[in-house]
């Protein structure tokens, strides 16, 4: 675990523009040793494509770049993606309506954790996809059993692993973040009773896709 002077919402609320640009303006430095966020990125574009107008949740969706890229490379009817952090919110909705995709887009600003979903416009989703987020998350056993229960056909997770690049990320972040073996995470799926699971290997960690 690394230092921990603020939250997951506290840190990623002041870098939103900062995140943003690891999509929108990408530099060598990105692409050599930030590529795990492509490749997974990647990973979901192509789960989405195996299905006809699925109905996608995308959880940590943070200012929006992967929801537009999942609705521009795939059939689907819609997209509803929650975020914890209100500049992130603000960021995703902006860039829907640039990206003329937010007649089939909409933004939830809240903890997946928390939030009540019986009380949301859905409640049951083709497809989930999580990217970037069991990284800040403690419970990652809690986290993946909700995300089944709102998941009809499959879920998209990113899995990152300790290592030099972990090891950077607990000196310089100022919140709590996490990592996992591939052992660990077989662990978990076949605690939550999960165990048609396929993984992708990729810079800095795993992707794991879970078929229903």
């Amino acid at each position: 675990m690394s230092k921990s002077l603020h939250t997951a919402q506290q840190y990623w609320d002041e870098r939103s523009e900062l995140f943003g640009n690891y999509y929108k303006q990408p530099t060598a430095f990105d692409k050599i040793f930030r590529q795990g966020v492509y490749t997974r990125e990647a990973v979901a574009n192509k789960v989405c494509q195996e299905y006809k107008k699925p109905i996608i949740l995308d959880i940590g969706s943070g200012p929006g770049f992967n929801s537009v890229s999942f609705l521009k490379n795939s059939s689907a009817s819609n997209l509803i993606g929650i975020d914890f952090s209100n500049n992130m919110v603000e960021y995703a909705r902006d860039l829907v309506k640039k990206e003329l995709v937010d007649d089939r887009c909409e933004y939830i600003e809240d903890d997946f954790m928390t939030y009540d979903w019986s009380n949301s416009s859905n409640s049951s989703f083709d497809i989930t996809i999580a990217l970037g987020v069991l990284d800040y998350i403690e419970n990652a056993s809690e986290f993946i059993n909700k995300m089944d229960k709102l998941t009809s056909k499959v879920s998209v997770v990113s899995w990152p692993e300790n290592g030099l690049r972990m090891a950077l990320r607990k000196y310089r972040y100022t919140c709590p973040v996490f990592h996992y073996s591939k052992q660990d995470i077989t662990d978990l799926y076949s605690d939550c009773k999960l165990t048609n699971l396929k993984f992708v290997k990729s810079r800095g960690g795993w992707v794991t896709i879970a078929y229903k």
